[in-house]
């Protein structure tokens, strides 16, 4: 899975609407690997938490 906010042209036409630098392909590349690593991190340990608390609930 991948968030983010579009392709690098969508992302750049953002970035060019709010007057800012525009991002090299291989930075947010580099940004979107990052990303993705954390996103995962945080979906693991959220699905890891919901299904200790439904056995949990199981068990009552």
């Amino acid at each position: 899975m991948k968030d983010s906010l579009g392709r690098q042209v969508k992302v750049n036409s953002f970035l060019t609407t709010l007057n800012i630098t525009l991002i090299a392909n291989r930075n947010l590349k580099k940004m979107e690997t990052h990303a993705g690593e954390a996103i995962k991190k945080i979906s693991t340990a959220s699905s890891n938490k919901a299904a200790i608390d439904a056995y949990e609930k199981e068990m009552e």
